[in-house]
């Protein structure tokens, strides 16, 4: 069995929440969506996405195809983001403002059906697993500090106060072309996982994250998670879901 907690919440700096979350009631789909742009144009594009998610048929489908489809589906948001075409009835503009909407998201999902988790992203929101006390980063981020970290320029500390640390190198909607990683890994009984936006992991270390995981109920996790967060600066929206395979 499966139980999640999500929580999500706008932080102390920014005037809006531009991430947003998916709990697939149907099926083990979980995703959450960190958009860009300012508001209305960050919040809608990642909203695009879960809404898009949500509607999605995969109950008769076999895995592959159930992970076609949710790509075709980001490749889908991904075209209409990036030609302007979502946003020209969406957006009021002021009169005779022609400036074209800079917009996007990033995605983490985890799609899991039996004991198999099929993590999809674009961008930097992360998914991690909690196994025997250890922590482990699913997804590689899409930014330039891992650029750095990957070329030995950069340890993984000194990515958080670089001064790049907030551009990525890929998003839902900036390109025409879109790349998915994928990666898809055996999950255990007593295994805990952890999808979050930037907003989290930037915000506090790995042993807090730690220790938040290692409250018993899975509510727990997820409030004190969030009030570690909401302890310090909270410069940029939080969201997170969290899973328990029991």
């Amino acid at each position: 069995m499966l139980y999640s907690a999500q929580r999500t919440h706008t932080g102390y700096v920014r005037k809006f929440n531009e991430d947003s979350i998916l709990t697939h009631p149907e099926y083990s789909l979980f995703v959450i969506a960190d958009g860009m742009g300012g508001h209305s144009a960050g919040d809608l594009a990642s909203k695009s996405i879960t809404d898009a998610l949500l509607n999605l048929e995969l109950i008769e489908e076999s895995l592959q195809n159930s992970i076609n489809k949710i790509k075709k589906t980001l490749k889908s948001i991904n075209e209409k983001i990036h030609s302007g075409v979502f946003f020209e009835k969406q957006i009021d503009f002021n009169e005779g403002d022609n400036q074209p909407v800079v917009a996007g998201s990033t995605v983490v999902i985890a799609y899991i059906v039996d004991n198999l988790c099929s993590c999809l992203w674009v961008g930097d929101s992360r998914l991690y697993i909690y196994r025997n006390n250890k922590l482990y980063q699913i997804t590689k981020d899409h930014s330039i500090v891992q650029e750095m970290i990957d070329r030995g320029e950069l340890t993984n500390e000194g990515a958080k106060s670089h001064p790049q640390s907030n551009v990525i190198t890929r998003a839902i909607g900036v390109s025409e072309d879109l790349k998915i990683d994928l990666n898809q890994f055996e999950i255990q009984f007593g295994d805990r996982l952890l999808l979050c936006s930037d907003g989290l992991y930037n915000e506090i270390t790995d042993d807090v994250i730690i220790s938040s995981l290692n409250e018993k109920k899975i509510d727990k996790v997820a409030n004190k998670l969030l009030g570690e967060v909401l302890l310090g600066n909270a410069a940029d929206n939080i969201s997170m879901i969290v899973i328990d395979k029991k």
